[in-house]
C-alpha cells in the first residue's frame, strides 16, 4: 500500500514514463541519496547530508519527496525500473538468436549491476530488508518479477521454436539472473578484486554455461 501510494505521488508529481524526462533536480537527490545510503545505511543518513551532497537546500527535497521513506522508495522505482523497460524494450526488438538475446540481457544487467547505481540499490534493498519490509515486497513485484518475466518469456519462446530444450522456465529465468545480482552486491560491497575473478570474466562464463545448459 506504502509503495503504491508513493507511486502514484511521484507519477502524479514528475509525470510518467519521466526517467528521461526529469528535471536535474530530482535526479541528483536520487543519486546522492543512493551514494550516501549505499555507504553509511538508511537509519545513519541524514536528509541534510543528501541535500549538500546534492547540491540543494533541505526544503527543496520536500518538492519531490514527502518524507526521508519517500525518497528511499525513489532509489527502487527511478534506479532500477528503467533497467527493467530497457530490457523489455531490447526483447521486444530482437530478431534471431535467443541465446544472443539471452546472453545480451546476462551481460547488460550485469555491467550494470557491478559498474553503475544498479548495484548499490539492490544491495541497499538486501540490506535494508528487515526494516522495509515493503520495499522488499516493492523492489520484488515492480523489478525482480518483471525481469523474470522477461526472461521467461524469452525461454518459452526459444523452447517452442526448438532452440532451447524442454524445461522450467521459470526457475531457468532465476538462475539466469540470481548469479547476476550476487555479483553485483559483491561488487558494491566487498569491491572487485582480480586475485579471485574478473566480474566481467564471470559475467561472460556465466551466460555461457547458462545458455549451454538450456541449449537444445
Amino acid at each position: 500500500m506504502v509503495a503504491m501510494e508513493y507511486k502514484d505521488r511521484v507519477e502524479a508529481a514528475l509525470g510518467k514514463g519521466t526517467m528521461r524526462r526529469r528535471s536535474d533536480r530530482p535526479q541528483a537527490i536520487i543519486s546522492a541519496a543512493i551514494r550516501l545510503v549505499g555507504e553509511h545505511g538508511f537509519a545513519t543518513t541524514r536528509l541534510e547530508d543528501v541535500a549538500e551532497a546534492a547540491g540543494v537546500s533541505k526544503a527543496a527535497i520536500y518538492l519531490y519527496f514527502e518524507s526521508k521513506e519517500d525518497l528511499f522508495f525513489a532509489l527502487v522505482r527511478e534506479g532500477a525500473l528503467p533497467t527493467v523497460a530497457d530490457t523489455n524494450a531490447a526483447v521486444a526488438r530482437h530478431e534471431g538468436s535467443l541465446s544472443d538475446l539471452l546472453q545480451e540481457i546476462i551481460l547488460g544487467i550485469g555491467h550494470l549491476m557491478a559498474h553503475t547505481e544498479l548495484g548499490t540499490i539492490v544491495k541497499i534493498v538486501a540490506a535494508e530488508a528487515r526494516n522495509f519490509p515493503e520495499l522488499v515486497t516493492y523492489h520484488r513485484d515492480e523489478v525482480v518479477a518483471r525481469a523474470m518475466g522477461t526472461i521467461s518469456s524469452v525461454i518459452e519462446k526459444g523452447i517452442a521454436s526448438g532452440e532451447f530444450r524442454p524445461c522450467d522456465a521459470r526457475a531457468q529465468a532465476a538462475l539466469c539472473i540470481f548469479p547476476v545480482l550476487m555479483n553485483g552486491i559483491w561488487m558494491n560491497s566487498i569491491g572487485p578484486d582480480p586475485s579471485i575473478v574478473d566480474p566481467d570474466a564471470l559475467l561472460k562464463a556465466h551466460a555461457e554455461t547458462f545458455i549451454r545448459g538450456i541449449a537444445a
